[in-house]
């Protein structure tokens, strides 16, 4: 999972006044959200080095941040979206939907929300109610580069639900790395749906199917891919 530029900072929604008088609620809010902002700007600086450890503890000060301009004013128009994106980078799914739903709903429809918020369904196994609402986002947003980050997300969960699987097979719990490898075949296979001429993808689904002996991942691969 990786961290993405807030598309909300490139835009100027409120200038501070020079006055002396005491700030108002919406100045509170946007002088505090700025300095999440300036947060999650580190937190992607230190992710593209490498450091993960220092990236996920800013991404915790950001949320911080931002949980305080949502508690100056609630009506700051993006806070709810920073809010889920920074939930959902820390995987705390349920919340992230719970901000992504009410921004929508508040803020009106947007491509980003219905993006995020449908991969936190799916990272919580609600593989087809994430996938409506990515549908909903590509249908919003027509550009190939939505897609492209999504698909190598989906990917991104589907290998470290292929790890977990192994994890939990060295630990001798049999039954739940099955579950966890179906799941990673069945995200993957979403993924492959949104670009059938993948063929990195392909392969590994393949993989996958032959590692699992997944009789579904191979229906799919012969009658889809390979018809």
């Amino acid at each position: 999972m990786k961290l993405s530029i807030l598309s909300i900072i490139t835009i100027s929604l409120f200038s501070l006044c020079s006055c002396k008088q005491k700030p108002t609620k919406r100045e509170q809010a946007f002088e505090v959200f700025n300095l999440g902002v300036a947060l999650n700007l580190e937190a992607i600086e230190a992710q593209s080095n490498g450091n993960w450890e220092k990236a996920a503890d800013l991404n915790q000060q950001s949320i911080t941040k931002f949980q305080e301009t949502f508690e100056i004013d609630s009506t700051y128009p993006p806070i709810r979206t920073a809010l889920g994106h920074c939930l959902y980078i820390d995987k705390q799914f349920e919340k992230a939907i719970s901000f992504f739903e009410s921004d929508i709903k508040i803020n009106g429809e947007s491509a980003m929300s219905y993006r995020e918020m449908g991969l936190c369904k799916i990272n919580t196994g609600k593989v087809d109610d994430g996938k409506s609402a990515l549908d909903k986002a590509f249908s919003l947003d027509t550009s190939q580069k939505i897609r492209e980050i999504t698909i190598q997300d989906l990917e991104d969960i589907s290998d470290q639900a292929f790890s977990y699987g192994e994890s939990y097979k060295n630990e001798g719990q049999i039954e739940k790395s099955k579950d966890y490898k179906q799941f990673s075949i069945i995200v993957l296979t979403l993924a492959l749906e949104y670009n059938k001429f993948n063929d990195r993808i392909e392969k590994k689904l393949l993989e996958l199917a032959q590692k699992t002996g997944n009789k579904e991942a191979f229906e799919y691969y012969k009658k889809v891919i390979r018809p």
